[in-house]
């Protein structure tokens, strides 16, 4: 028998906001390190090296957590597992908070872990109650964290300076601690409707790699979305910072950011005026203006490519996922998101590492070029096989 999954009572409403409202609070925890790296190499001496492990340690911990939590045992415990990523969450902000580099790897560690048992969790906690509109959690989510974490944290940087390498862990542990109670209110008081969905959901039982694998062209195209958004993340600072643009430099990546947030928010919309949208050309057309515009010294242009980049891959991103996990169960949804979750990260940091090689054999505007490049050959020939957004109805 087919549940009702809309929310019918206060309380079934509160699961859902405040699972949602967790997830983003963990992701606002993994961004907060991006403004930190300069403190971090400037007044507290960290190597490159150091630098470079504080994110390879982090995706390591997150991709491998990802894939165990996206067993079926381990979904069935959503509320525990969501309710333990908030205490991971605390002790790595606990970690972090010291600036020394121990502290600050394994804090990242833990992070990574954090966010890898909330992923899913926080997926089916929502679909639980919310159905069809909680299924774009594991995306908006995603993306809502990345720009709260790294402008609130940004903000605390220009406040207060180097303090900030502290503060920014004691405001986020202080939120996660603020949230904790509720939250843990809310899933006692629903332990019995919880348990009924996830036990009595047969869905547990079955594979789900016959999924990925009949929608494999959503999946390739949610990597190469992530591939692209991580790419520009790494990349193209320096490279603005080569080509002497320094307000490309610096609004570049949060109005990417900003522009992903809103092709995920208005994908609902833009179904109903423009079925036909994949987010592909967006991608395509944004990419020509990033690199037009820094060779022409147009700083305007390259903006404009900025957000529709980010625009269309969180559109494809968004859209892909959504197919994946179409008309199935809170189980399968937490699942699915678990392993797709984890097969971006995990293929866009290979990416990244690949990458990383060429610099040292070619400087950093040199890699960029070729590797947005690739990009761009790669998202072309991907076009006529991604989701479009008329495929989700």
């Amino acid at each position: 028998m087919k549940q009702d999954l809309r929310p019918t009572t206060g309380l079934d409403r509160a699961q859902g906001i405040l699972s949602a409202s967790a997830f983003v609070l963990l992701l606002v925890g993994t961004n907060t390190p991006t403004p930190l790296l300069p403190l971090y190499r400037d007044q507290l001496g960290f190597s490159p090296l150091v630098l470079t492990l504080t994110y390879s340690t982090y995706v390591s911990a997150l991709v491998v957590v990802l894939f165990i939590a996206s067993s079926p045992a381990i979904v069935r415990r959503a509320p525990l597992m969501l309710l333990s990523s908030l205490l991971v969450a605390i002790l790595a902000d606990t970690l972090l908070a010291t600036g020394m580099q121990q502290g600050v790897l394994a804090g990242r560690v833990l992070a990574g872990i954090s966010g890898g048992i909330g992923t899913g969790a926080a997926a089916a906690l929502t679909v639980a109650v919310f159905g069809e509109k909680g299924r774009a959690i594991s995306v908006t989510g995603n993306l809502g964290g990345a720009i709260l974490g790294t402008s609130l944290c940004q903000l605390v940087v220009f406040l207060t300076g180097v303090r900030a390498v502290s503060l920014s862990f004691e405001i986020h542990l202080t939120m996660c601690l603020v949230l904790l109670a509720p939250l843990f209110g809310v899933l006692f008081a629903r332990r019995k409707s919880n348990s009924a969905i996830f036990t009595y959901s047969d869905s547990h039982k079955s594979s789900v790699l016959p999924v990925l694998h009949q929608f494999r062209w959503a999946l390739f195209t949610g990597c190469l979305a992530w591939i692209l958004i991580s790419c520009c993340i790494v990349f193209l600072p320096s490279y603005f910072a080569d080509h002497a643009m320094p307000l490309v430099q610096a609004l570049g990546i949060p109005l990417m950011l900003t522009g992903s947030l809103g092709g995920q928010l208005f994908s609902p919309r833009l179904r109903q005026l423009a079925g036909f949208l994949s987010g592909m050309w967006c991608m395509l057309i944004g990419i020509g203006l990033i690199f037009g515009g820094a060779w022409l010294v147009l700083g305007i242009a390259s903006l404009a490519g900025f957000c529709l980049v980010g625009f269309g891959a969180g559109l494809a991103y968004r859209s892909s996922l959504m197919l994946l996990v179409l008309r199935v169960s809170p189980v399968t949804q937490g699942r699915i998101s678990s392993l797709y979750a984890a097969i971006t990260y995990g293929v866009a940091a290979v990416a990244i590492v690949l990458s990383g090689f060429l610099t040292r054999v070619a400087d950093m505007s040199t890699v960029a070029d070729y590797v947005f490049v690739s990009l761009f050959v790669l998202i072309l020939a991907l076009n006529r096989h991604a989701p479009k957004l008329a495929d989700l109805d």
